[in-house]
């Protein structure tokens, strides 16, 4: 009788995961798609991020898909056909129809050895699941076990993010309840969040310090954390500024650098940044 089948993770672009994370795991990265000038670009493959952020601020206005159902079939089953089962954990169904194309998808190949995962968030949010979802892989875990921990697991997510501009969200139409913040507020700069799987407004700020400033409380009153990444979207200086404070209130987690799609970058628009991490939390045995 042969033995219990491996794991394979399965995740789409919007985790934003770097190529030194995805190094050496068992993790399939699935890219949304950009159309910018009449072109169509793969996301994290086709477009760099200082492409996009030159034909951003140059007034073009993009527009994003989720990938399509028959991608997500290709990818389903040469992991099934290799002999591996499959947790597919992707961006919350609140913000994108991925989560819905990947359902559809793993219906059609093997309902039976593809679990699905809405994670409610996204970027290293889901990136940070998906990652701690390869170490269970890893370490022999099934897929029910895998699906059944995310499920619990993604309730520790957190995303704070300070925006240049609402006018990109809005234009995406992903500006949720957010919308307390439009009119006038456009001018200011907000800080938002995600939670319960959509864009929230958190409180808005007039300068970067108090910005820097909020961020780092913040993060420092949802200590402790086992993961945690500063991600920004041109802004580099500001991004590092925050990195090297929050690193210091916990130096025994180690904090990641990147970033942000191109995806995310349509809905945020240039001059994003935050943290994105998971709060702490046992892993099951």
């Amino acid at each position: 009788m042969s033995g219990p089948r491996p794991v394979h993770i399965v995740t789409d672009s919007t985790s934003d995961l770097t190529w030194d994370l995805l190094s050496g795991q068992p993790i399939t990265v699935v890219p949304l798609t950009v159309e910018i000038g009449g072109e169509t670009f793969r996301d994290g493959l086709d477009l760099t991020r200082e492409e996009f952020l030159a034909r951003l601020r140059a007034g073009e206005l993009p527009r994003t898909s989720q990938p399509p159902v028959g991608r997500f079939q290709q990818v389903y089953q040469e992991l099934i056909d290799s002999g591996q089962d499959i947790v597919s954990v992707h961006i919350s169904s609140g913000l994108s129809g991925t989560y819905n194309a990947a359902h559809t998808a793993a219906r059609a190949v093997a309902p039976e050895r593809i679990r699905v995962v809405d994670a409610r968030t996204v970027s290293m949010g889901l990136g940070w699941l998906a990652l701690e979802a390869a170490g269970m892989a890893r370490e022999g875990k099934q897929g029910a076990t895998i699906a059944e921990y995310l499920e619990a697991r993604k309730a520790d997510a957190r995303i704070v993010a300070l925006l240049d501009t609402l006018e990109y969200l809005r234009r995406g139409g992903r500006i949720g309840r957010t919308s307390a913040f439009l009119g006038s507020a456009l001018q200011i700069k907000p800080l938002v969040a995600v939670a319960e799987g959509e864009v929230q407004p958190l409180e808005r700020v007039r300068t970067l310090k108090r910005a820097l400033d909020r961020l780092v409380e913040l993060a420092g009153e949802m200590r402790p954390w086992d993961h945690l990444a500063v991600l920004h979207l041109g802004t580099p200086e500001a991004a590092a500024t925050l990195a090297d404070r929050l690193a210091v209130p916990q130096p025994d987690v180690e904090l990641v650098r990147a970033q942000l799609g191109t995806v995310i970058g349509v809905y945020s628009g240039p001059g994003i940044m935050g943290f994105a991490g998971l709060v702490a939390r046992e892993r099951p045995g």
